[in-house]
């Protein structure tokens, strides 16, 4: 039986502790092998100064449905990532409308500041990770929690909805994002003021019904 001195176990468990420490840490949008592309529904809740706002994402495939949820569906947008096409629907009114689309092009980035950091916590079951935003110009800094869950349409979604609210077009700034959801997101003056706050509330893995994603039989165009 070899006895170890004191002395020589202490060296051992200080070279330990720093080969673990020195191992690259996990990054959250390192894709999985023959890992499917997320199916299923995510619920989010969107705060600002003055309203709150939730919405229900549906995801299967190359189709995304978006619900703006009050006193149940007050309006849907339903998004085909291949065709590049995005239908509005009314519920309440039964209308339908698309929604004309214009090609997604990247500006300048000299004036953004991107920094993704190892800060990390749990979120919805997700350990995410701390991706800053900040524009000096705009006075806006956005904190990103992102998880990786072969989220693979949001890159995509985004580009399609083309919108030019900060928390897309500050997000689309930021590289090697395939795949990446944002947990939570939190924008900010540089001064440190909220002014708006998104999270997600749940996430649920499920089967999506392909009739989720056509126009109702009794909606009537309203463009006619």
């Amino acid at each position: 039986m070899i006895l170890l001195r004191p002395t020589i176990i202490y060296f051992i468990f200080l070279f330990l502790c720093f080969s673990a420490y020195t191992q690259p840490r996990v990054n959250p949008q390192q894709p999985e092998v023959n890992k499917p592309v997320f199916e299923g529904s995510i619920k989010c809740v969107q705060q600002s100064k003055v309203d709150t706002v939730y919405y229900t994402f549906y995801v299967k495939d190359k189709k995304v449905r978006v619900d703006e949820i009050n006193n149940g569906i007050d309006n849907s947008l339903i998004f085909d990532l291949d065709k590049k096409t995005i239908v509005a629907l009314s519920p309440q009114k039964k209308l339908y409308m698309n929604i004309p689309t214009t090609p997604y092009v990247d500006g300048e980035n000299e004036n953004f500041n991107i920094i993704k950091s190892n800060n990390s916590k749990i979120i919805n079951g997700y350990k995410c990770y701390q991706w800053r935003v900040r524009n000096t110009e705009q006075n806006t800094e956005i904190a990103y929690w992102v998880a990786y869950d072969n989220f693979e349409f949001f890159e995509e979604f985004l580009k399609l909805w083309n919108k030019r609210e900060k928390q897309f077009t500050f997000f689309l700034k930021i590289p090697d994002i395939s795949g990446v959801f944002p947990m939570q997101q939190v924008e900010r003056t540089l001064l440190r003021d909220e002014r708006c706050r998104q999270e997600v509330v749940s996430v649920e893995k499920k089967e999506i019904k392909d009739d989720i994603f056509a126009i109702p039989k009794d909606f009537k165009n309203y463009d006619h």
